[in-house]
């Protein structure tokens, strides 16, 4: 279990830096592809002699292990496509290591760990988060020793535990894998292993920020370094699936594919709809689609579960389409099929998936489905397609239409992707404004306030007094002229009950600094849509009136002047990567 704090030191020729540093990346592409299955993931030195036969570099903790992890991590500046890669299949590959060692692995490793983070904070130039960071792990590491958590062979009974700040395991505590105390999150032996990923991860994100601060730079400008580093990015590119790769931040299982489709790209979206209708896609559509989801994050497994779940289903297509089930020797070929376009079966080739030049350039066949809706589909099919995502935004349809009667598919689809983008972040200002509401609303369940005015016609200032149920009624002084005029213009949202007067939350002014109250508001209160009637103050804070937020959420069209900001960032060269920018 090593965390790769300290650089490796030593002298080395530039020939075996690269040559380490290239047998690392082919293992880590090998471990990302085949990540999900461990029979495969233990058959890469097996299957790819040149990795089997530089495989020193791959034994953990070793110097040349160190080296070449190093080498790659340098290559990570300036290139935010492998840096996330890199990222990932990195943890990819300590989490493998961690199942596959046990105790003793992390014992040793946790010791190693201590170690490094005492020569990281002596001679290591390090940020103030980073340093922070390093201390609350160097805390964490003592408190697992201490609790004894890893010798601990009774792991789903017993009540070992740790708590460690929330900000060290922000995803877990998203993905609701923790619970969350008082800003602590409580780690037990059956969280451990996530709490060590995530540690790695974290240390390794710090480790890349950290390169800039030692002068990695003038590093990279050497011209060995920087042809090492461009070899390292040419190898990436190819068992990637080309420079059109953009990986995903978060990793697809195939029951999440539903959710995804409104962010696919039309022509994904109708091969979808087509296999949900028919439950089968024909061969060359297939083939495309398979791609696709490799090509946005869906692992191999979960990408042959994804067709095992449909093709397991009854065909309800016409006879001419696809009739083949998941049983017997249909079976096998279809899973050889997928593995193969992962590069895991037959030649090993690492297929891309189809770009948008190569789909506008399919002709319409019979019974085929496929290629590009802006380049193939007649102006009424489009129109069927279009309907359900712009929906009212007649003139964006239009501009659209023009788009591709003048032959630009590529400008129709780039509209599209930002009306999408302007669509979800309005989706998601939405969501905050509902929450405002629901905010207002449960207030209204929680107390209500009276207001009493006494003596209003005998005195020329009289005391409106704010009596909260089952507390001393604090004044307010106001003249009695301000008393009268305030009742007068409020008179719609107030019921008098002899010398009492009950008022509603909602219609006191936040601007009014002389006539404020903090106070929860009456679950019977009433909402008054008066413009001068806008916000409320609650618990001494100022919220917008329950009508005012209902205004707001209501559907905003948009133009294409709307999305003129959007527009420049939406070019797009294959459908995964529309679907990546669409998924932001």
């Amino acid at each position: 279990m090593t965390f790769y704090i300290k650089p490796p030191e030593g002298n080395v020729s530039l020939s075996s830096l690269y040559q380490y540093a290239e047998t690392r990346l082919l293992f880590l592409s090998q471990v990302h592809q085949r990540w999900g299955d461990d029979d495969q993931v233990r058959r890469i030195t097996t299957d790819h002699p040149s990795i089997r036969s530089n495989s020193e570099c791959l034994i953990e903790g070793s110097r040349k292990d160190r080296m070449s992890h190093f080498v790659l991590r340098l290559a990570t500046l300036g290139n935010e496509q492998f840096r996330t890669f890199f990222i990932e299949a990195e943890t990819l590959l300590f989490e493998h290591r961690l199942q596959c060692g046990g105790e003793p692995v992390i014992i040793n490793g946790i010791s190693d760990f201590k170690r490094h983070i005492h020569f990281a904070l002596k001679y290591m130039r390090l940020t103030t988060s980073h340093h922070t960071f390093i201390l609350q792990v160097q805390k964490t590491l003592n408190d697992i020793l201490r609790a004894g958590m890893v010798a601990c062979t009774m792991k789903e009974t017993c009540h070992h535990f740790i708590k460690v700040p929330w900000t060290m395991v922000e995803s877990l505590v998203k993905e609701r894998s923790v619970a969350v105390n008082a800003s602590e999150v409580v780690i037990t032996c059956q969280t451990l292993l996530l709490l060590l990923y995530e540690i790695f991860k974290t240390t390794l994100e710090f480790g890349i920020k950290q390169l800039s601060l030692c002068g990695a730079e003038d590093l990279v400008s050497d011209t060995r370094i920087r042809q090492v580093k461009k070899n390292i990015i040419r190898v990436f590119i190819k068992h990637q699936g080309g420079s059109h790769l953009i990986l995903s931040s978060k990793r697809l299982c195939h029951t999440d594919i539903e959710n995804e489709v409104p962010y696919f790209p039309l022509c994904m979206q109708e091969l979808h709809k087509i296999l949900s209708s028919t439950s089968r896609l024909r061969h060359h559509a297939r083939i495309r689609y398979t791609l696709f989801l490799k090509d946005i994050g869906l692992p191999v497994m979960e990408n042959i579960a994804f067709w095992e779940n449909f093709y397991c289903k009854p065909h309800l297509g016409h006879s001419a389409g696809c009739c083949h089930t998941w049983e017997g020797n249909d079976r096998k070929r279809y899973t050889y099929g997928i593995r193969h376009l992962y590069g895991i079966e037959g030649g090993r080739k690492n297929y891309t998936s189809h770009s948008c030049t190569s789909l506008q350039a399919l002709l319409p066949q019979p019974l085929e489905t496929g290629g590009c809706p802006y380049a193939s589909y007649d102006e009424a099919e489009l129109s069927l397609l279009l309907n359900p995502i712009l929906k009212d935004h007649l003139q964006l349809q239009n501009i659209i239409m023009k788009e591709v009667k003048a032959g630009r598919p590529n400008a129709a689809c780039k509209i599209v992707l930002a009306f999408t983008l302007f669509i979800h972040k309005e989706h998601g200002r939405k969501r905050c404004k509902k929450k405002d509401m629901q905010h207002l609303e449960d207030a209204k369940d929680k107390r209500h306030y009276t207001y009493n005015l006494s003596n209003a016609e005998s005195c020329n200032t009289s005391n409106l007094t704010l009596k909260k149920e089952g507390s001393v009624s604090e004044p307010v002084g106001k003249t009695h002229c301000q008393v009268i005029h305030d009742l007068e213009s409020l008179s719609k949202n107030m019921t008098k009950n002899n010398n009492e007067v009950s008022l509603k939350p909602e219609i006191s002014s936040c601007n009014d600094k002389e006539f404020r109250h903090s106070g929860l508001i009456t679950k019977s209160t009433t909402v008054n849509d008066s413009a001068c009637i806008k916000h409320c103050s609650v618990n001494g804070e100022c919220f917008p009136s329950s009508s005012s937020v209902k205004n707001d959420l209501q559907v905003l069209l948009c133009d294409i002047e709307d999305l003129k900001d959007i527009l420049p960032k939406c070019n797009v060269s294959r459908p995964s990567q529309y679907y990546l920018k669409a998924r932001g």
